[in-house]
């Protein structure tokens, strides 16, 4: 062979190889653009999915609520919110991939209950009150849209267990895409909700962005550390820098103990520990609720936060989640809230937040109520079964707080917390315990 056509041999192998390896480059892109494409689809569909199954969720929560007020406004907002969840739900159930005769029933009915809750929320504003056979069919509504969250949580507890969506919506061997039968699927009352809040009442109540209850004092790093070390003699407390330009500027420290790890946050203005978190996994349960709640008081006195006490607690997989309250002559203060993680194992506190507290803490002045508790429960619905009552003070949906007798009641095996303004007598909550098996949703 002439060395021209060697050289000619060369190029065409080389030509072909390059060829062969664009080929394959270009396969690569193109099967990574179809993956990438995939997966912004199906978290499409996954966000689509939650959304809707929070939207009832909520209708649930809010249409038990209004089958319980007697309070013209507070049935207002009631409806104003159910109204604004099913626009929502509508959203997002036309934007999953369901056949349509299998989503029908659910359309119709969503549909149905905004209308519906449309136009008593106008009557309310017309200066008409809500009927017994209002009432009756609100009840009507409610069963039925416990079915669907139900429903909804049964198919959430699947996804969640690896389920894929977009995996299951195309199959040319079959008439109806998988998806849509786990949709008409029996109803199960016994599904977890997809994600748990361990809270209580007003947990949250941080809206009034002062920072009150921080002590007038700065602290150093060397002398944070010393809180630490004294704090908590069974860690290794090592220095994690700090943070400023938030709410707070803290001090931060990693912890370390037998492998496990955990943080913690240390205000700079006052001293006070505002966050805990540990890695460390659930043990035996060798302690009981009450022993945990004792435990959290404790800590809290501990670390120099005095006059709280326990005020919601519930357990869950080897801990012991604790609300505990400033108290001030014998009235609970809602704002004032440390979150506290025990563990049933050990006994060792595993988690701490003091947010609320840090947040709202003042000395109160007017916690004389000018309703009485007498009247204050004739605001309570007939058909609500008392069986405690305190006197609070409580947050505000927007700004500021109010002195408030708290009602624990019960309807039909359902726990509600109704609050009544202690010195006008207006209704101003009211919150339903949700049962679950890992604990107590409050909503």
């Amino acid at each position: 062979m002439s060395k021209a056509m060697k050289i000619i041999g060369i190029i065409s192998m080389s030509v072909l190889v390059g060829l062969v390896i664009f080929m394959g480059v270009m396969w690569g892109i193109t099967q990574s653009e179809l993956d990438r494409y995939r997966q912004e689809l199906n978290y499409n569909y996954l966000n689509n999915f939650y959304s809707l199954t929070d939207s009832v969720n909520n209708i649930e929560t809010n249409l038990s609520k209004l089958s319980v007020s007697t309070d013209e406004e507070m049935q207002e907002k009631y409806l104003t919110e159910v109204v604004s969840l099913c626009q929502s739900a509508q959203n997002n159930l036309s934007s999953l991939p369901l056949e349509h005769h299998s989503i029908n029933e659910t359309t119709k009915f969503i549909n149905q209950l905004g209308g519906y809750s449309f136009t008593l929320h106008q009557n309310i504003l017309n200066g008409e009150e809500l009927t017994l056979d209002d009432k009756d069919q609100i009840d009507q509504l409610h069963q039925s849209a416990s079915e669907v969250k139900f429903e909804l949580n049964r198919l959430a507890n699947l996804i969640n267990s690896g389920y894929s969506i977009i995996d299951n919506i195309k199959d040319p061997n079959v008439e109806v895409n998988d998806f849509s039968q786990q949709w008409s699927g029996v109803y199960d009352d016994t599904i977890e909700y997809p994600t748990l809040i361990y809270d209580g009442p007003f947990s949250d109540s941080t809206q009034n962005k002062e920072v009150k209850g921080l002590k007038d004092i700065n602290v150093t790093q060397t002398e944070a550390e010393l809180l630490m070390q004294k704090w908590f003699t069974d860690w290794q407390i090592s220095p994690s820098g700090e943070s400023k330009g938030g709410d707070f500027d803290t001090w931060n420290f990693m912890l370390e103990k037998e492998g496990k790890n955990g943080y913690a946050q240390i205000t700079q203005k006052g001293g006070m520990l505002l966050q805990l978190g540990t890695d460390v996994n659930a043990g035996d349960k060798n302690k009981q609720l009450e022993e945990c709640e004792l435990l959290a008081e404790n800590f809290a006195k501990k670390v120099g936060i005095e006059d709280v006490k326990v005020v919601w607690s519930t357990e869950c997989e080897g801990f012991v989640y604790c609300n505990l309250c400033y108290v001030k002559d014998g009235v609970i203060i809602y704002p004032d809230m440390i979150k506290v993680k025990v563990s049933q194992d050990t006994g060792e506190i595993l988690g701490y937040e003091a947010r609320s507290y840090a947040f709202n803490h003042v000395e109160r002045t007017n916690l004389t109520p000018k309703i009485s508790k007498e009247n204050a429960q004739e605001k309570v619905d007939e058909y609500l079964s008392i069986l405690t009552e305190k006197l609070v003070v409580v947050p505000n949906e927007y700004v500021g707080e109010s002195l408030a007798w708290e009602f624990k009641c019960l309807k039909e095996g359902s726990v509600y917390y109704v609050y009544i303004d202690a010195l006008t007598g207006k209704d101003l909550n009211i919150m339903k315990v949700i049962e679950t098996d890992d604990g107590e949703l409050l909503m």
